[in-house]
């Protein structure tokens, strides 16, 4: 992931896998055989009514519980809470208005539909909510497709300083990366009992 974000040119990434920050750890220490390069830690926490990344954060935060538990468990943490795919119609169940109870909202996800941002967009601008943008990368080919330019992700995405950038991945690579999820989970399964 790290040797993909910088062939995009990045100079960073945060690394928010599903209820756990182990990953962003682990990417952390990576990223020091990288000069210039930073990783961020953070989990991507499946609260009570959808998906909430925890970014900055180095401690894991427990699923299931209510959005605003889980966004002020967050920043307890010294974290920003961000409303991911809020109006995803993939990712069930989504945030909804829900959204408007973190620090801020994805307003574009490379792998959502252009209807599901659209919305994300519309809440945040009349809500007058800080917006981010994601790859939504669970594998390298979509490393780097959206995101944000700042220099402190944690206090400009608050202040909503941050500069969004994106395109939305393909549908070949999201269909390609589903094939090779379900060949990796035949592959794991016995065929007979």
């Amino acid at each position: 992931m790290i040797e993909a974000a910088i062939q995009k040119g990045l100079q960073g990434i945060v690394i928010t896998d599903h209820d756990s920050v182990m990953g962003g750890l682990v990417g952390r220490k990576a990223a020091k055989a990288y000069a210039d390069f930073q990783v961020i830690s953070g989990a991507e926490i499946t609260s009570r009514f959808g998906h909430i990344l925890a970014i900055g954060v180095e401690t894991d935060i427990p699923k299931g519980l209510p959005v605003e538990e889980t966004a002020e468990k967050i920043r307890d943490l010294g974290g920003v809470s961000i409303a991911s795919h809020p109006y995803s119609t993939r990712v069930q169940p989504s945030l909804r208005e829900q959204c408007l109870n973190t620090d801020g909202v994805e307003v574009f996800n490379a792998t959502n539909s252009f209807q599901a941002n659209v919305s994300a967009m519309s809440i945040a601008q009349t809500r007058g909510r800080p917006a981010t943008a994601g790859s939504d990368a669970h594998w390298v080919k979509s490393v780097g497709n959206a995101g944000i330019i700042c220099d402190d992700p944690i206090s400009d995405i608050r202040k909503g300083r941050a500069v969004l950038f994106g395109e939305y991945t393909t549908l070949w690579n999201r269909r390609l990366f589903n094939l090779r999820q379900l060949a990796s989970i035949v592959a794991n399964r016995p065929l007979w009992k």
